[in-house]
């Protein structure tokens, strides 16, 4: 009794703890020293199917936080990112740059005494983020990232094609947050969410053209999954063939069996009951191979084992049964 007392003291004693700890950690997470004023997206593609992608953002700083800033870009949809550059008033900061769990990091420091605004703008190269499906192209690009720990006030994105696609887009929409879209030209497409973006949310934009007029070279990530599916076929076919083969041997067992030994022709078998079999003892056949293209002629007993019919059985049940679908701080 008094080990069990004691015990349910410590559980309720490391419960109270819990949740104090908790009650004083959550405020603090829920609301960040900082957030976005907006975030400006501009999608350049070229004329070799290069993204040249510029990020303008506007940070707000309400109380103390940390100098360095950062931003994670997924690379599971691209070829490489080149050409990184951060400014500030037009003066270049220095960043350093990384790969980590297939993400491109970039992080700078800046000096902050807040409260004060800072506007950060991001400059790269992406190769082989156009999406080539025949003589289809596609710029599907992430432009407001959902990996944040503070809301975006105002989130836009804007897509400008090559001249040489004016008047040739065949559609243009977004995902992720409600958004409001509009054609600003015959080659450019701005996307613009309608409300604020809570962290987790996103904008993720969208415009397909045809490939025919640039003729895009498809990715190589593309490649590589085209490859790896050819590869997933190929060596899949010793399977199908092994599977193929097992019926076709039987087959061939069967017709070999009903060939004459001599000359290979076909055999005319006979089989004729000796003895039934019965549960205590298996029954006896006489089986005669005659070819009427030679002289071959065999005869010989065969056993016959027992069966209780159950297989017969089965096929009764079956008749009863009728009837009952990253961002940074």
């Amino acid at each position: 009794m008094l080990i069990s007392r004691l015990c349910r003291q410590w559980i309720t004693v490391s419960f109270t703890i819990l949740a104090t700890v908790l009650i004083a950690i959550l405020p603090a997470a829920a609301e960040a020293p900082f957030y976005w004023k907006a975030i400006n997206v501009e999608v350049n593609v070229q004329q070799n199917g290069d993204m040249w992608v510029t990020e303008i953002q506007d940070y707000v700083f309400t109380a103390n936080h940390t100098n360095q800033r950062y931003r994670y870009i997924p690379l599971d949809k691209v070829d490489q990112i080149t050409d990184i550059t951060v400014t500030e008033k037009g003066q270049p900061l220095a960043a350093t740059t990384g790969v980590e769990n297939n993400q491109l990091w970039i992080r700078w420091q800046h000096p902050l005494h807040p409260p004060e605004s800072h506007t950060f703008v991001l400059k790269y190269r992406v190769i082989g983020g156009i999406q080539v499906n025949g003589n289809t192209a596609q710029v599907y690009w992430k432009a407001i990232f959902a990996d944040r720990q503070a809301p975006v006030q105002s989130g836009k994105a804007t897509v400008r094609l090559p001249s040489a696609l004016s008047g040739q887009i065949q559609g243009y929409t977004a995902y992720g947050v409600p958004f409001s879209s509009r054609a600003v030209d015959d080659r450019t497409f701005e996307f613009a969410a309608v409300r604020p973006l809570q962290p987790g949310e996103e904008l993720e934009v969208q415009v397909s053209f045809p490939n025919s007029g640039l003729n895009f070279a498809k990715p190589q990530l593309q490649h590589s999954n085209l490859i790896e599916q050819i590869f997933l076929t190929v060596s899949a076919i010793p399977f199908v063939l092994i599977f193929l083969a097992i019926p076709l041997a039987i087959v061939t067992v069967v017709i070999l069996s009903n060939r004459c030994p001599q000359c290979e022709k076909r055999l005319t078998i006979r089989s004729r009951v000796m003895t039934r079999p019965t549960p205590q003892a298996s029954g006896k056949s006489w089986v005669t191979h005659h070819c009427d293209h030679c002289s071959y002629h065999k005869e010989f007993e065969q056993t016959i084992a027992y069966s209780d019919g159950g297989d017969g059985g089965g096929g009764g049940g079956g008749g009863g049964g009728g009837g009952g679908g990253g961002g940074g701080g």
